[in-house]
């Protein structure tokens, strides 16, 4: 069985992780109140993506975090951080790459 190759391999420090996680969140919170919008629907499936699917691995001593993008989501994510940033919104990150290490390990549990 052969995998498809992904458009785009994202590495990424535990700190800039926290970050584009939670831009993803501000969406998903933002839209709760108003219904879904395409922004919320987008974030979501990009953050249940990212958190189920990621890989954590070590470089030169600092946690790191590998991410896989197919098809049209490098140019979701580009799109919504775009939105963030423009917004102007200054939320302190959560620690999602300890969910993401969590998660892992438990993937790698189960398959043993």
């Amino acid at each position: 069985m052969t995998r498809n190759k992904p458009d785009v391999e994202l590495f990424m420090e535990q700190d800039l992780f926290n970050s584009l996680i939670t831009a993803f969140d501000y969406f998903i919170g933002t839209e709760r109140g108003s219904g879904e919008t395409v922004y919320s629907k987008q974030a979501t499936r990009l953050k249940t993506k990212i958190l189920t699917h990621s890989r954590t691995f070590d470089y030169e001593g600092n946690a790191n975090a590998s991410i896989y993008l197919y098809g049209v989501e490098p140019a979701v994510v580009i799109k919504l951080l775009s939105i963030y940033i423009n917004r102007g919104e200054e939320i302190e990150p959560s620690n999602y790459f300890a969910e993401l290490k969590k998660r892992r390990s438990k993937s790698s549990e189960q398959s043993q």
